[in-house]
């Protein structure tokens, strides 16, 4: 056995604390001979941090699993520095850049306008940034990433009325004199005062509301007009089919829906094609399925900061699907989406 593979056995005793003494001074030493070993040594410290997820995923052997990941997210790294930099930049500016906004909007110009007329506001989140905020009523809104919400500056009339394109989770101030409607296009959610998460992107064929306390209706039209569709209890998650208005309200556990808001992407044996509906909107990416049968695969994972690079690793691991990444295309000053397309393995 050579001395660089005679260090590398001794590695997953190291991370997990169960190396001796004159072991791990071993491994020590070489991580001081050179910047390289040390860096090789924090990449796969990265990666072995990682094992609880395979764990999840009903995987073996941590050692060769580690090993096989990090070579081929290995040359990836170099590049990750940047976007993770750009990624914190704008989750950090995003929300001061919002308030500040509407501080000067409110003490400079809403004194100047007719108490009639109605000011409204969008406030929109990019691929891969999320943010928190408060509404002119107190109720607090998480914005996930490619998402929106339109509100007014001031809420008057006889509704709290605000639109979401996107996901959005809802912590809403109670006000029984003012009830709180949420827009979601052909149904709206009236409330007053609950927490819930609602899913509402224009690129699918289905919305869906998930109540985590409180009470609500899922109503059409609106004044004399409305018509109450369904009332949801805690822990129910109602999808609404917008193609051909249908409605289904199931039992289920709301954290996996409104994890979201803290940076985790839970999946409970989920269907293929929902695990890839999930990571094309947090990463951004358009993932293809070559091969119909992959859609047979279910999955079982809990996600926090991991890259889509990094996850797609783990999935291959865990059954058999390889993957293949179509670089990025520049159509003017926009770059579209990435491509991944998965196969099975053969």
């Amino acid at each position: 056995m050579s001395r660089s593979d005679s260090i590398l056995s001794k590695l997953p005793g190291y991370f997990s604390g169960e190396l001796s003494g004159e072991d791990r001074a071993t491994v020590d030493a070489w991580r001081a001979e050179s910047p390289d070993n040390e860096r090789e040594f924090s990449q796969l410290q990265k990666t072995w941090d990682s094992y609880p997820l395979l764990q999840e995923m009903e995987q073996y052997n941590a050692f060769e699993a580690l090993r096989k990941v990090n070579d081929r997210i290995r040359e990836k790294e170099n590049r990750q520095w940047t976007v993770s930099f750009q990624r914190i930049a704008a989750i950090l500016l995003f929300p001061l850049l919002a308030y500040s906004g509407f501080l000067i909007f409110k003490n400079n110009s809403l004194k100047e306008l007719p108490k009639a007329e109605i000011v409204w506001q969008t406030l929109s989140t990019p691929p891969g940034v999320k943010s928190r905020f408060f509404l002119p009523d107190s109720s607090e809104v998480w914005l996930n990433s490619s998402s929106s919400v339109t509100y007014p500056v001031v809420f008057s009339g006889s509704t709290r009325m605000i639109k979401v394109t996107g996901e959005a989770f809802l912590d809403v101030r109670e006000n029984e004199d003012q009830p709180f409607v949420v827009d979601l296009g052909k149904i709206n959610v009236k409330v007053l005062g609950t927490q819930f998460d609602v899913v509402n992107f224009e690129n699918e064929q289905q919305t869906d509301v998930i109540l985590v306390s409180g009470s609500i209706s899922l109503v059409q039209g609106t004044g004399r007009e409305e018509k109450i569709m369904a009332s949801l209890r805690p822990g129910d998650m109602a999808v609404f089919g917008t193609q051909n208005n249908t409605l289904e309200i199931k039992s289920v556990k709301t954290e996996k829906y409104t994890a979201w808001t803290e940076g985790k992407l839970i999946f409970r044996e989920d269907p293929m094609d929902e695990v890839v509906r999930k990571l094309n909107r947090w990463f951004n990416v358009n993932i293809e399925v070559a091969d119909p049968g992959i859609y047979e695969y279910i999955y079982t994972a809990t996600f926090r900061d991991e890259s889509i690079d990094l996850i797609l690793e783990l999935l291959t691991i865990s059954a058999p699907i390889r993957y293949q990444v179509i670089q990025r295309e520049k159509k003017g000053d926009v770059f579209s989406a990435k491509r991944i397309i998965l196969r099975k393995r053969k």
